[in-house]
């Protein structure tokens, strides 16, 4: 087979690159029409879809709604169809109490927003509070509820705190107790405060069962006294310390009392001065009769006395008469 000149072959070979270039610049001309539809687009879909409402729904305590649309508002960039609905969930997600929010787009201008607040079940640690799913926050705003009671321990601990702090909650409460705190330290000791200002201190291990020892006794403690801590970190048994009582102290007069007795009529007064007077002359006329009594006394213990010796005399006389004779 002969070969083919050189013009032939260039000739051939111009056909495919002449529709590689078009493709190209085809290319190039769908992307810049793609650009520029989709800078058009980015330009008039806000003014054209804007966002005038976010519709926040929910049962909020601590953020108000306007809290919330100012935040969301901050965040918000482009229009119905082009707003980051990830972003603007963040934007809720960083207030201090909400636990989860959800947004979704209402045709035509409209942002839906539904929130659910933290639930404080406690207070954790040195100013934060902690829910009854274990996640801890910190309240940066808003008032936080009175009367929580307080959980302590390592933040990576607080679920399992928390579930014993619901766990024993309802069983103390069947005995009339209430906790007021609760720990577990990082060697994993737990220990209860009681509103009754009893210690419960249950050590590392058979946690539950030492608590259900105190529960089986509780009663029986109450009624022996007044214990200021229980240690139940003993096999099969617990030691009492209990509180000193304190002396009963006088009731003092009141104000009012201290003002009716001092402003006692002045014929009431003198009664009370005459009577303390004919006492008084009573005591002094019975001491001189007793004086008198007393001594006559002597007198008499004198007189019996001489008797005996006088009839001794005689008896002498008379025997010394008898020897005479």
């Amino acid at each position: 087979m002969a070969d083919l000149p050189d013009e032939s072959r260039t000739q051939e070979a111009d056909p495919p690159r002449r529709s590689g270039r078009m493709r190209a610049l085809t290319g190039l001309l769908v992307l810049g029409t793609l650009a520029a539809a989709a800078w058009q687009f980015a330009y008039w879909e806000p003014r054209l879809l804007p966002v005038r409402v976010i519709e926040v729904q929910g049962e909020l305590h601590h953020h108000s709604s306007e809290m919330l649309q100012q935040a969301m508002g901050e965040r918000l960039k482009g229009g119905l169809l082009t707003a980051n609905l990830l972003d603007l969930k963040q934007a809720a997600d960083g207030l201090s109490w909400v636990g989860e929010a959800s947004i979704r787009r209402v045709w035509p201008d409209r942002l839906q927003v539904r929130v659910e607040e933290h639930k404080p079940v406690a207070r954790w640690n040195d100013g934060d509070l902690v829910t009854a799913e274990g996640l801890v926050f910190h309240p940066r705003g808003g008032t936080v509820p009175a009367g929580l009671p307080t959980l302590e321990g390592d933040n990576p601990r607080a679920p399992e705190v928390v579930a014993r702090y619901l766990q024993w909650r309802d069983d103390l409460m069947l005995v009339g107790h209430l906790i007021q705190t609760l720990g577990v330290d990082a060697r994993g000791a737990w220990s209860l405060d009681l509103v009754s200002g009893v210690r419960l201190e249950l050590g590392t291990e058979h946690v539950d069962q030492r608590l259900q020892r105190f529960l089986a006794n509780a009663t029986q403690l109450e009624a022996a006294g007044q214990p200021r801590s229980v240690d139940l970190r003993y096999s099969n048994g617990f030691s009492v310390t209990w509180r000193r009582s304190l002396p009963a102290v006088p009731a003092q007069p009141g104000p009012d009392q201290t003002a009716k007795a001092t402003a006692r009529p002045k014929a009431e007064v003198a009664k009370s001065k005459a009577t303390k007077s004919q006492v008084s002359k009573s005591k002094r006329s019975g001491a001189k009769a007793t004086t008198a009594t007393k001594a006559k006394a002597p007198t008499t213990k004198t007189a019996s006395n001489k008797a005996p010796a006088a009839a001794q005399t005689q008896t002498d006389r008379m025997g010394r008469s008898a020897k005479g004779g």
